[in-house]
């Protein structure tokens, strides 16, 4: 641990004294402005009280424990489940799991014809018995990922290309599988093995009580309602929650608001010790649009710079948002001989790509959720000219005009991070790190008009976390016309 003392600024000193007040709180925690550094000041007010310090993953509760005094524990939610969870459910975690084809099997399930939307219009389609196996296993792991006491119909997630009264029919016909999928997970002596979801959802359900006396949850915005529940249960614990609500950019895989949801006294960290004044304001026109009205500072002593440049070879990292976007360019990278390096999700792309290979063979798909649905690549085609399929046409084009095992080649040839001319990374996978010099590429997704302009606030929170994790430079060549625009809407931020 660094023994140098750290004098706190008057922000930071502000949510010390929250916290030794005693009372549940959360700290606001802008991009780059410290929040670490806040949560050590905070555990050493607390010098006699027991901590713990919850993170999302492993690695980032491994890193924390160095950080914080003995008194402080550093753990994921997993872990403390996993202590507390009977061993015969634990041991579980080595059998070997249930195959789709292999459950359908079991359960006797049968092929069943519903309509889905194609082209504007309803047509037959039929759910295969492995497909409808999937749907049963998906649902135990979203009904895990809830507050909810037991499985329910409507954890079964069908997709939105369905008829309304299909979906609600597939519903119910599923739910008994659902329901003796979930018994037999929670069952010590079935031999079928379980993820780490099962075990977290039997200690939720057994109102744990969490062994501190306070509790620095990091990343709050970030949390699933299994989280929030156990949290908000500890009532006798001190929970500070830690985040930025502008950085919530997992609401798709089941993620709430706790920085915006919580109505719990809050305090601000809001100067940013990364960059200076020129990418604070950056931020802050992506953060009005976001209706924010409280600013974020640049650090004083950094000069920082964002720039209009069409073409700079001068980049540490270039961020895209999509996975498709991210291989586009290591592959155009590989081809001008530069040592490229991908922090983008290599896993999964890697998946789609052998998951693609096979629809082409005329193979079914069961375990690449994009892919899942098709018969065959002609059908993944239409169904990419339809509004819900337009997330995957990228990829999907990505595969037609390079092929699969170019691609797949394209991904064996990475170098390491560390030895990389750059980096090319989606915003997803480049939050909580930083650059001196960053581009921002062009599929992010907003419209502008001679009057007017389009743009989500999910597309909003992503470039936010992309455009603050440059330190020095940041380009904003291909979205310079949309900070323009933000520019002509007056921020209505309180100085």
């Amino acid at each position: 641990m660094t023994q140098h003392v750290i004098q706190p600024t008057h922000e930071q000193q502000c949510a010390i004294d929250t916290a030794q007040h005693g009372q549940s709180f959360k700290v606001v925690a802008y991009a780059g402005t410290g929040k670490t550094t806040t949560l050590q000041m905070i555990s050493n007010a607390l010098p006699n009280k027991r901590g713990m310090y919850l993170a999302f993953n492993k690695a980032i509760a491994n890193e924390a424990k160095d950080k914080f005094h003995g008194r402080v524990d550093s753990r994921t939610f997993h872990s403390l489940a996993f202590r507390s969870v009977p061993r015969e459910i634990t041991d579980k975690l080595r059998l070997p799991r249930l195959s789709p084809s292999f459950l359908a099997k079991e359960y006797r399930l049968e092929p069943i014809t519903l309509r889905r939307l194609m082209s504007g219009r309803y047509e037959k389609y039929t759910l295969m018995p492995s497909r409808l196996a999937s749907l049963v296993t998906n649902a135990v792991g979203y009904f895990c990922s809830t507050s909810s006491q037991y499985p329910a119909p409507r954890h079964i997630q069908a997709p939105s290309w369905l008829h309304a009264d299909d979906i609600d029919t597939l519903q119910k016909h599923l739910y008994p599988f659902l329901e003796r999928r979930w018994l037999e997970s929670i069952h010590p002596q079935h031999q079928a093995g379980i993820g780490h979801d099962i075990y977290l959802k039997l200690w939720a359900l057994s109102n744990p009580i969490i062994p501190a006396d306070y509790v620095l949850f990091d990343e709050a915005q970030d949390a699933d309602p299994l989280m929030l529940g156990i949290l908000l249960q500890q009532q006798q614990t001190q929970v500070i929650y830690v985040g930025d609500a502008h950085q919530q950019i997992y609401a798709w895989r089941g993620a709430i608001n706790a920085m915006q949801q919580l109505p719990l006294p809050e305090s601000r960290l809001t100067t940013s010790f990364r960059f200076g004044e020129d990418i604070a304001q950056v931020a802050n026109l992506l953060l009005s649009g976001l209706k924010e009205n409280v600013p974020l500072l640049g650090n004083p002593k950094r000069t920082s710079r964002a720039v209009n440049v069409p073409h700079s070879k001068k980049r540490d990292a270039i961020l895209c948002r999509t996975n498709a976007r991210a291989m586009e360019l290591l592959l155009s990278g590989l081809v001008n001989g530069d040592k490229v390096g991908l922090q983008a999700d290599q896993t999964r792309l890697s998946r789609f790509i052998d998951a693609a290979t096979l629809l082409k063979q005329g193979k079914r798909v069961t375990d690449v959720p994009e892919l899942a649905w098709f018969n065959s690549w002609n059908d993944v085609h239409e169904y990419c000219e339809t509004h819900e399929g337009s997330d995957i046409k990228p990829l999907v084009r990505l595969v037609d005009d390079h092929g699969t095992t170019p691609l797949k080649n394209a991904l064996h040839k990475i170098t390491p991070l560390a030895e990389a001319d750059y980096v090319i990374s989606t915003a997803h996978k480049a939050k909580g790190l930083e650059w001196d010099r960053v581009h921002i590429e062009d599929d992010y997704q907003f419209k502008i008009n001679p009057h007017d302009y389009k743009i989500s606030d999910e597309e909003l929170r992503l470039l936010y976390v992309a455009c603050t994790r440059a330190k020095d430079t940041l380009n904003i060549h291909h979205i310079y016309d949309l900070i323009q625009r933000l520019k002509q809407s007056p921020p209505n931020m309180k100085k």
